[in-house]
């Protein structure tokens, strides 16, 4: 991946011998920077990269953390001092939004549909299957246990149907998701 100080750079020589052309353009390339520079200054390079590689992998949502219940999530969220203002978590392997309003201090937590898109768009791309193959999904999780560091995401067969074999790998958590069946195509088509 690029240096992301090298990225400033080329941001600068678009604003310098480049001039953005649409209204707001220069002001767009100056919040890049300095948004580059927030990621450096305050230590998040890796995690910066490690998100674009993320989304290059086109692996599963990022969740900064993983709840059992709705109350544990909520818990967590009153506890902190100061919590993110957007972010994703997972609550019982379920993606829910974090809201934080600094000014007025409320927060809450809101479902989001973002899983089922990500596992549908992933099925309709009819993934090349990996061959793996289990009788169970109990013998399955015992595969993903015993890797060290799996795959971020696999497609394997379970019992005849295709599950997500997945990776958070940001809070260590593996899990199973069973694929939809792929949207049919429109009569149009």
């Amino acid at each position: 991946m690029t240096r992301l100080f090298d990225q400033i750079e080329m941001l600068g020589r678009v604003l310098l011998d480049d001039a953005p052309k649409t209204p707001g353009g220069e002001e767009a390339i100056r919040t890049a920077a300095t948004a580059i520079r927030f990621i450096e200054a305050t230590g998040q390079v890796a995690d910066f990269e490690d998100y674009v590689r993320n989304l290059e992998a086109f692996a599963p949502p990022l969740a900064i953390a993983r709840f059992d219940t709705r109350q544990d999530a909520d818990a967590w969220l009153m506890a902190q001092k100061r919590p993110p203002s957007s972010a994703s978590i997972l609550v019982a392997d379920e993606y829910f939004s974090v809201f934080f309003n600094p000014t007025s201090g409320w927060r809450g937590l809101g479902r989001q549909p973002r899983l089922e898109l990500y596992l549908q768009e992933m099925a309709d791309q009819r993934p090349t299957p990996s061959g793996l193959s289990f009788a169970t999904k109990a013998e399955t999780e015992a595969w993903m246990n015993q890797q060290p560091t799996p795959p971020q995401q696999v497609v394997v067969d379970i019992a005849g149907a295709p599950y997500l074999a997945a990776y958070h790998h940001r809070i260590d958590y593996r899990v199973l998701y069973p694929l939809p069946a792929p949207t049919p195509p429109s009569p149009e088509t």
